[in-house]
């Protein structure tokens, strides 16, 4: 029998000066997911079935989604050709948004702690 985990306590939005994404934790293994963003709906789904590390990672990954659609990078089909000096600069600029925008969100991601 799987041992449940306890569900991980952080804030449940990610602001990105625009607009709300609300969290939402849930399992998602009938979907095979770990994580998800639903841009229409602005939501973010997470499976908290995950070891803290892996969840920590899969919540960062689900909001670099949501940094780089704000940043007009959020469609594979009409990603345009991209040099590393871009791509960094792109990303760098994202994340201090973001980060700046969500601190307490960030520092559950980044803290050391177990829980």
């Amino acid at each position: 029998m799987k041992s449940k985990r306890p569900i991980p306590v952080h804030p449940l939005e990610v602001y990105t000066g625009i607009k709300t994404y609300k969290i939402e934790q849930k399992p998602l293994t009938k979907d095979n997911l770990y994580g998800c963003v639903e841009f229409h709906k602005s939501l973010l789904t997470i499976d908290p079935n995950q070891c803290i590390e892996d969840y920590k990672g899969t919540l960062f990954h689900e909001i670099c989604h949501i940094g780089f659609d704000l940043y007009g990078l959020g469609d594979d089909d009409d990603m345009p050709q991209i040099s590393n000096e871009f791509l960094t600069t792109v990303t760098s600029n994202m994340i201090q948004q973001l980060v700046s925008l969500n601190k307490d969100l960030f520092n559950f991601i980044f803290n050391d702690e177990s829980n």
